[in-house]
């Protein structure tokens, strides 16, 4: 690897001068370009230490973990190497055994190695300190139990609320006969056992063990050949899941409900544990390396604290709702999309089931659109159901195409609270009324090349060249900066071609960008009281600011969300703005070369625009029940993770508080948020035709903002063209 000496030498200057272009001390032109074209030869990378040649200070963190079996464990680790080494960290890691004097010599040996500080995983109940030796070391404290007078900041992981869960749910199931397999720290939880013996009270159903797969496997066998008639159990970790579920299978005693202390991870646990009390590891990670880093950077102002990280209670999705026999066919009209294609597959498992036939013929947006209106007019029964945009719902409920599903919402009230929230009213609902199911979901999230943000020499460039530093934008002034940046045409040093990608053409997808920007510009296309406001200056700010964005795409023709997303996936773009539902191919890695290198953030500034798309019925189909109950499978919450899996996408929230599948959906933790932050489109009232209300979106504003990109326009024109074209259209 070549160093800063060699870098300086082949330039031609001083190590001081190399140092100074290195860390931005310098405006000389001709000196920078002569030290980067250097670096550029020797593919020089700066690290943490090259930062200042007077930094003497370890980039080692000694991070010790109890063993590298548990699961939990080698998460954690993952995840808290990649937050150090975003800092400029390396670790070094030890293992101890869940022995007290192992552990000492382990942070022995970490001191000896001078690293700056030490994040302890530890199953020990009594006070650690890691200031050992006089060595003035921070240490990072984590375990399953409160510890008072620390000297070292603390994180516990809580399984007090998730547990008391558990019981109740057994409760609720009328369970009586409940065993607890735990290691020896957690039954000196006072609180679990106090909620146990309230439930339960049975003593001779508690089993103490290592955490291990063996000890699992006989403390289970002890208890059911014992007792016989063990309905349930709740385990320490992992390890001892693994041997009590080996026990239940050699028993054939697969009836018990076995309840694990480990992160949910659904392609292992399917089938084989009833619920697991999860914490998210990379939660723990982040926490940990917040704090380490606090206190390495700030010693003075640090201050040792304790942060709670409750587990949740994550139960197992049913393996399939009840399906009933009936034969026949039913077809439903859907949006050509990854999630229909995804359900088409999933219908399979139906169809085997029921005996029925699910047929889907997948359309195109306006295709689709213009299908529904005219069966709708024309009173045609051939589709037994459709999928409806979410700005649709209200023209198709007004036109009467589509059926009343009251009776279904009485009649389920549990299924539908279990949507994000909102969304059934959003997608769903006219006037207090149900009239579909949500199904795909439509949260805008900034997706970016992540290892471009944190290539130093890129942040160095892009320091001196704008005076601010390289992260993902947060608001739209930021992101066109940033994009000017990474468009090779204007930085000729950018490692990709464009600084984004972007939708065009007269269409919907126009319009969604456009949106996103009017609103965090504080503009809108109607008021409150429905009168079309968007001739104003904040529109004409907002609209220039989309307009210049597209300087910093490559100007092809990208006519759709699927457009966008293959751009991005070729690795042409920095960052792109894409609805969830239309990610799924960006992050696989048989077609995508930006597989594994996502960096996900909410949309700039702060107003995406909501989407989603929801299961109707067609008022005049003939096989009214069977689609409805073909409804409630597909949008249920047994499918969720397999549509997701399969490159869809879903509304189901249970779903999204799962900790499990961040990797194969790393956006997966931004979709609440964004929800929550996500506006809807108005649709304006249109007595006389309902359908024209969309057009709104689809070819009006789009219409003008094409005209502006091909100059035929300018933006106050354009936003004055849009305000008399919408009025024409709904005021009479």
């Amino acid at each position: 690897m070549a160093t800063i000496k060699e870098v300086a030498k082949l330039a031609g200057v001083s190590l001081g001068t190399a140092s100074n272009v290195l860390n931005g001390k310098t405006q000389n032109e001709e000196l920078i370009r002569r030290v980067e074209k250097a670096m550029e030869e020797l593919a020089y990378q700066p690290d943490a230490n090259a930062r200042s040649l007077k930094n003497t200070q370890s980039s080692l963190i000694g991070v010790i973990l109890p063993d590298a079996l548990q699961r939990d464990y080698a998460e954690f680790l993952h995840n808290l190497e990649r937050c150090f080494r975003e800092q400029g960290y390396s670790i070094v890691v030890k293992f101890s055994r869940n022995n007290r004097l192992i552990e000492k010599k382990c942070i022995e040996a970490c001191l000896q190695q001078s690293v700056a500080g030490i994040v302890l995983h530890s199953n020990v109940r009594d006070k650690i300190d890691a200031r050992l030796n006089g060595k003035n070391v921070p240490g990072v404290i984590i375990g399953r139990n409160k510890v008072k007078d620390s000297s070292d900041d603390r994180i516990v992981i809580d399984y007090g609320d998730a547990f008391e869960s558990a019981l109740e749910d057994f409760r609720s199931m009328g369970l009586s006969r409940v065993g607890l397999i735990l290691e020896k720290e957690l039954m000196q939880n006072e609180e679990m056992l106090k909620k146990y013996r309230g439930c339960f009270g049975q003593e001779e159903l508690i089993k103490v063990v290592e955490s291990n797969q063996e000890q699992g496997f006989q403390a289970f066998f002890e208890l059911y050949t014992a007792t016989h008639d063990l309905q349930a159990v709740i385990v320490g970790s992992e390890q001892i899941g693994i041997g009590v579920h080996k026990a239940a299978e050699t028993l054939e005693a697969q009836n018990v409900l076995i309840v694990v202390m480990k992160e949910s991870r659904w392609m292992e646990d399917s089938g084989k544990y009833h619920a697991q009390l999860t914490v998210l590891q990379k939660e723990v990670a982040q926490a940990a390396a917040k704090r380490m880093m606090d206190a390495i950077v700030r010693p003075n102002l640090h201050e040792n604290i304790t942060n709670i990280i409750k587990a949740r209670y994550d139960k197992d999705p049913a393996s399939g709702a009840q399906i009933q026999r009936a034969p026949g066919e039913l077809v439903f009209a859907m949006y050509d999309c990854s999630s229909s294609r995804s359900l088409q597959m999933l219908s399979q498992i139906y169809e085997k089931e029921s005996g029925k036939k699910i047929r889907f013929d997948l359309l195109k947006y306006r295709e689709l659109e213009e299908l529904l209106y005219e069966n709708s007019m024309q009173k045609d029964s051939r589709y037994d159901g459709f999928m409806m945009d979410i700005t649709w719902l209200e023209g198709l409920a007004e036109s009467g195409g589509v059926a009343n599903l009251d009776g279904l919402l009485k009649e389920n009230q549990e299924y539908f609270t279990g949507f994000v929230d909102d969304v059934v009213k959003e997608c769903g609902m006219y006037v207090e009324s149900l009239y579909a199911v949500p199904f795909m979901s439509g949260a805008q999230i900034l997706f970016y090349q992540k290892d471009l943000f944190e290539d130093r020499m890129l942040q160095m460039r892009f320091r001196r060249m704008y005076g601010e530093e390289l992260a993902p934008p947060k608001t739209w002034a930021q992101f066109n900066l940033v994009a000017e940046f990474f468009t090779k045409s204007i930085n000729p040093q950018s490692p990709v071609k464009y600084g984004t990608s972007l939708p065009t053409g007269a269409n919907v997808y126009t319009t969604i960008s456009f949106l996103s920007h009017l609103w965090a510009y504080g503009s809108d296309v109607f008021d409150e009281k429905g009168n079309v406001v968007i001739d104003n200056g904040n529109s004409v700010a907002a609209l220039k600011n989309l307009i210049t964005s597209y300087q910093y795409t490559s100007g092809k023709e990208l006519f759709s969300w699927n457009d966008v997303a293959d751009e991005f996936a070729r690795g042409d773009s920095a960052m792109i703005v894409l609805y969830d539902s239309d990610a799924g191919s960006i992050n696989n890695y048989t077609k995508s070369k930006v597989a594994g290198n996502l960096g996900c953030a909410l949309v700039p500034g702060g107003k995406p625009v909501l989407g989603g798309w929801s299961l109707g019925l067609n008022r005049y189909g003939r096989h009214m029940e069977d689609a409805q109950n073909f409804l409630i499978w597909a949008c249920g919450n047994q499918n969720a993770i397999p549509l997701a899996l399969l490159g869809g996408s879903t509304l189901r929230k249970d779903y999204y508080e799962r900790s499990d599948l961040e990797y194969a959906v790393p956006w997966k933790t931004l979709i609440l948020e964004s929800y929550r932050q996500s506006k809807k489109r108005y649709m304006p009232e249109i007595l006389d035709e309902s359908r024209r209300k969309n057009n709104i979106y689809t070819e009006i504003i789009p219409g003008e903002i094409e005209r502006v990109l091909r100059r035929e326009s300018d933006e106050s024109q354009a936003v004055r063209n849009m305000k008399d074209r919408i009025e024409k259209l709904v005021i009479k």
